[in-house]
C-alpha cells in the first residue's frame, strides 16, 4: 500500500470545497486508501510529505492542488518511546512542569543539534519532542549529563532506584592560596569523604580526586540538588562550576556541549 501511494504523488479528488483544505489524515485516507486511524500513524512516522516536505501533523490542513505522498518505505508501526541523552549547557534553564514544554524541546532537539556519532540509527521525530520527562535534573548553573525520556521503565528505575544511582561530577572550586599545599588538598578529600547530613538526610559519601589544582572529581551516589555545593563548603572549598559526567553506567563520552543523541538499545543505567 505504501508504494503504490509514494508512486502516484497525486491525491484522489476528495470533492473538498473548503479554501482551508481537509485536513492531512483525511485526504491520505481517501488517497490511499486506508483507514484514518492508519493514516494518521503513517503521518507521525514522518512518512508523508506535503509539496515534498515531510509534514508530521496530522491536523495539518492540505489544499486540493497540493500533492500528498507517501514514502516507498513507509511502514504501519507503533511509535516507540524513545529516551535522550543530553549535554546541557550551564545557564539553561529546565521549566517547572512535569514535561519539558513541545517549543522548548523544538529548539534543543534539532536535528542539526543531533551528535554525529549517534549509532542509534532512529529517525527523528517530531513526535519524539512530546512529553518528554526529565529524569535527574540539573539547575540552571550545572551542566552535563541530562536524561529525558518518554519510556515509563526507564523514568520509573530512575526514580526508585535514584538512592542507588551513582552520579559522577567535575567540580570546579575557587582559586585559594591553601590548596597549593598537599595536607590541605588531602584534608578537602576526607572531608568530601565522610559522611554527611543535607537539608535533613544522610546522604552517601562521596569518593574524590584531584583532576588540576582546581578540579575535583566525585562520585556520589544520589542526586539531591544543592548536595555537591553543600559537601565543597564544608571541606571549605567554594564551588564555581558543577558538570555531570556520568549517570550510572551512561556517560557524556565525547558529547559535545548543547548536543543530543538517543538512547542505545543495549545502553542501561
Amino acid at each position: 500500500m505504501g508504494n503504490e501511494a509514494g508512486s502516484t504523488g497525486k491525491g484522489v479528488a476528495t470533492g473538498n470545497t473548503d479554501p482551508g483544505g481537509l485536513r492531512l489524515a483525511k485526504r491520505l485516507a481517501a488517497q490511499l486508501p486506508c483507514s484514518r486511524a492508519d493514516a494518521e500513524r503513517y503521518i507521525a512516522g514522518g512518512w508523508v510529505r506535503v509539496d515534498g516536505t515531510v509534514v508530521e501533523e496530522p491536523m495539518e490542513r492540505v489544499r486540493d492542488d497540493q500533492v500528498v505522498t507517501l514514502d516507498p518505505k513507509a511502514r504501519l508501526e507503533s511509535l516507540a518511546s524513545v529516551t535522550l541523552i543530553w549535554h546541557k549547557p550551564a545557564g539553561h534553564v529546565l521549566p517547572e512542569a512535569p514535561f519539558l514544554p513541545d517549543d522548548i524541546a523544538a529548539r534543543w532537539f534539532t536535528p542539526e543539534l543531533r551528535f554525529a556519532g549517534d549509532r542509534s540509527g532512529v529517525r527523528p521525530l517530531k513526535a519524539h519532542r512530546h512529553k518528554l520527562l526529565a529524569v535527574a535534573p540539573l539547575g540552571e548553573l550545572s551542566s552535563g549529563l541530562m536524561v529525558f525520556t518518554q519510556n515509563p521503565g526507564v523514568a520509573r528505575k530512575m526514580t526508585e532506584d535514584a538512592t542507588q544511582l551513582e552520579h559522577e561530577w567535575l567540580a570546579e572550586v575557587a582559586a585559594d592560596p591553601a590548596l597549593e599545599g598537599e595536607a590541605r588538598r588531602d584534608e578537602v578529600l576526607r572531608s568530601l569523604g565522610k559522611p554527611a547530613f543535607f537539608d535533613g538526610w544522610a546522604v552517601p559519601t562521596a569518593r574524590a580526586s584531584w583532576q588540576s589544582e582546581l578540579r575535583l572529581r566525585l562520585a556520589i551516589k544520589g542526586n539531591m540538588p544543592g548536595q555537591v555545593a553543600h559537601l565543597c563548603e564544608r571541606a571549605g572549598v567554594k564551588l564555581t562550576a558543577l558538570r555531570r559526567l556520568r549517570l550510572g553506567r551512561i556517560a557524556l563520552a565525547g558529547l559535545p556541549v548543547g548536543q543530543w543523541r538517543y538512547l542505545l538499545g543495549y545502553e542501561r543505567f
